[in-house]
């Protein structure tokens, strides 16, 4: 689980936690002390801590949910320079690319690895007023990127959007909470209903047009 130190992550880690899970907990700072849940330091931005955080993971791994993430500038194209849209990309698509990459010795063969993504990176429902270019540009480069996962290795990639929930990048008027995302996503991911390998849906696994 990377970025569970707050927001969704957090939420997601809990729920596991409660069940019994063991949760190998990557973020920027340690988040709660829960039963069963390692923290291990992670800053996706950096590819040494990628690795470093993929080698303390000493067993094998059934669910791995990328959720770290940026959202970055929202004053639209007159503030958008190619340095934060490189910010944006190395964070938001090469950090969960080179953590799967890192990851590989230890996922089970039937291993899932859910991306979460979002709306604003479809081509046909992601219209939004928001003048967040890095971001969506982004989340429609991460669609592609489990798409071609799913081409490449055995386990199931899933690009999920888990709605516009109240965290500190969605905001306090959101209308869904991390909570309910957290446990929708847990269902969708553990049972046996889940999407098919390369599939972009919501958090209940209603597909999202590409």
């Amino acid at each position: 689980m990377t970025g569970a130190g707050r927001g969704l992550g957090l939420c997601l880690t809990r729920h596991l936690s409660a069940e019994g899970a063991r949760v190998f907990a990557l973020s920027r700072q340690p988040g709660e002390d829960l039963p069963g849940v390692t923290p291990i330091p992670y800053d996706q931005s950096d590819e040494a801590s990628i690795r470093a955080a993929a080698r303390a993971v000493d067993r094998p791994v059934d669910v791995v949910i990328h959720n770290a993430a940026i959202r970055g500038d929202t004053e639209g194209l007159a503030s958008l320079t190619a340095d934060h849209l490189a910010e944006v990309m190395r964070i938001n698509v090469a950090g969960p690319l080179l953590l799967t990459q890192a990851l590989l010795p230890v996922l089970s063969p039937n291993a899932v690895l859910a991306f979460i993504s979002s709306r604003a990176g479809s081509f046909t429902e992601g219209h939004d007023p928001d003048g967040d270019y890095a971001y969506c540009l982004s989340k429609a480069a991460l669609n592609r990127a489990v798409a071609k996962l799913a081409d490449d290795l055995p386990h199931t990639m899933l690009a999920l959007h888990p709605g516009w929930i109240a965290t500190d990048m969605g905001g306090p008027d959101a209308p869904g909470t991390p909570e309910t995302a957290a446990l929708q996503i847990i269902a969708l991911v553990s049972g046996t209903d889940c999407p098919p390998s390369g599939s972009f849906t919501d958090s209940r696994g209603r597909p999202i047009a590409p």
